[in-house]
């Protein structure tokens, strides 16, 4: 079950972008620190799917929400990812990869 802190913070906005003005920024950010930890699955699907496809930051929101998503037990949970796309998600599976992370191996059919 997704944390009230997430719900609260897709309320305000379906994506984390630059554009929020003050109240939204520090309506998140203390959101954000709100979380409880560690996170659960859902919590990770909710976190990464609040990333925007391009690469704006919200003010360095999304790099916290990519460090919560990093230290979430069980990390990486590749279906989060697999329905995903854009810059921050090609930023977490290019440092699973650096870290020699890589997706399961899909089974083979004969």
């Amino acid at each position: 079950m997704t944390q009230d802190a997430i719900r609260a913070i897709r309320a305000i906005t379906p994506s984390l972008v630059e554009n929020l003005d003050q109240q939204q920024f520090e309506a998140i950010e203390k959101l954000l620190s709100a979380l409880v930890l560690p996170l659960s699955e859902d919590d990770v699907r909710e976190l990464v799917s609040l990333l925007p496809a391009d690469g704006d930051t919200a003010y360095g929101l999304n790099w916290t929400i990519l460090h919560l998503i990093e230290a979430a037990p069980g990390w990486p949970h590749w279906e989060a990812l697999q329905f995903q796309q854009g810059e921050w998600i090609d930023r977490l599976a290019r440092r699973l990869a650096n870290a020699g992370i890589s997706p399961p191996a899909r089974p083979t059919r004969n």
